[in-house]
């Protein structure tokens, strides 16, 4: 059986709700402040409290920093706070893919470089012991394997230090295209930039969950009381059914278009994504009328059936529709980092039904790398395999 979390994100997901969670879960108190003792971070203290919200008990995190004067960083600098540190290799590494998975979000919003970019409300201090302290809670547990529920889009607008922005902010909506949202559900900002990075730096999948045998439940309490809902993230632990996680039911959608100029299919595939497909093809055929033509074929959850299609109603020639219910077998996986003299590459490590274990480089990692004139695509494959074999 394999450990798995469920991050359930009935009223979003935090920061500090997701380090409470964690808390509330497996009760490391004590093996959190020792670690944050080797952050070279001052300013602040940590408040750990039971709380309440809407009958529904939990933990509660506040970060108290000795003075209010807000903080400017860039990556750069928060990069080598985080090196010199002395956390845990695995907490110090996650925290970094988290903030630099933010930096990227935040630089495509904005138009410039993820080194240039301006971290306000993150790159202070409660933000960064938010997400150490989250990472290191993830990683005493044993980083397991992650899913999260569909997350609430809020509603109304949220301040920042460039004024007033929408809800979902820009950056955090950016962060987790891919994930099922449920727009104007909740009232403010439900997801903090602090809590998307966080799910990212967790490799969180959005798919249904496997089986599971629950063997703990961890209660993180916000701050602010919402009307009508509980405030609090609520992570489940549990262990898979056996072969459970090998098995799940997605939905094949299918439609055949030969009237459509192929420029098109680029936008109409960001947006299936963007709205929770699994994967997206397009393959060529011969139509009616003996025109040449493609046959769009998109997986995605049953639950995600409406928003797709509406996708590629809007963005392509299609007036009709096919889809099917399709079982699928799949390796069991689970996402690690490692470290490699072009630098860090992040993988995915497949177990084969004989027990071995395939490790599987992220593309858009060596991609950067052969982009940069470093390495070719098989110097890479072969530097990552041999740090991973080590």
């Amino acid at each position: 059986m394999s450990r798995i979390l469920y991050f359930d994100c009935f009223s979003g997901i935090a920061g500090d709700m997701t380090c409470a969670a964690l808390l509330s879960l497996m009760g490391a108190e004590k093996d959190l402040r020792r670690a944050l003792r080797g952050l070279p971070l001052r300013g602040y203290s940590l408040s750990v409290e039971r709380a309440s919200s809407s009958g529904m008990a939990g933990t509660r995190v506040t970060v108290k920093l000795s003075s209010r004067k807000g903080s400017t960083r860039h990556l750069p600098g928060i990069v080598s706070l985080l090196r010199r540190s002395k956390l845990p290799a695995g907490t110090r590494e996650r925290a970094i893919v988290g903030f630099e998975r933010l930096a990227e979000a935040e630089a495509k919003v904005h138009g410039t470089t993820k080194e240039k970019v301006h971290f306000h409300e993150v790159g202070a201090t409660d933000a960064i012991v938010d997400i150490v302290s989250a990472c290191f809670l993830f990683d005493h547990i044993g980083a397991p394997g992650v899913f999260c529920s569909p997350l609430p889009g809020g509603s109304g607008q949220a301040w920042s230090s460039h004024g007033k922005i929408p809800v979902p902010g820009p950056a955090t909506l950016s962060l987790l295209t891919g994930a099922p949202w449920r727009f104007g559900e909740g009232d403010g900002e439900l997801v903090t930039p602090t809590g998307a990075a966080l799910l990212r730096a967790f490799d969180a999948s959005f798919e249904r969950p496997p089986e599971m045998v629950v063997r703990g439940v961890g209660i993180g309490v916000g701050h602010k009381e919402i009307p009508g809902r509980a405030n609090v993230l609520r992570v489940v632990e549990g262990e898979t059914v056996p072969d459970a996680l090998g098995h799940d039911r997605v939905l094949e959608v299918e439609a055949n278009i030969d009237d459509m100029s192929p420029q098109r299919f680029e936008v109409l595939m960001e947006r299936a994504f963007a709205a929770g497909a699994l994967d997206v093809a397009v393959l060529p055929a011969m139509m009616k009328k003996n025109r040449p033509g493609w046959v769009l074929r998109i997986l995605c959850p049953e639950e995600r059936l409406e928003i797709v299609s509406a996708a590629v109603f809007s963005l392509s020639t299609a007036i009709g529709l096919r889809y099917h219910a399709c079982d699928r077998l799949k390796l069991a996986r689970r996402s690690g980092t490692v470290e490699t003299r072009f630098g860090k590459v992040r993988i995915k490590e497949a177990e084969l039904p004989d027990g071995s274990i395939r490790p599987v480089p992220e593309y858009d990692d060596v991609r950067r790398i052969v982009r940069a004139g470093k390495a070719s695509f098989e110097e890479v494959a072969w530097e990552v395999t041999r740090k991973w074999r080590r």
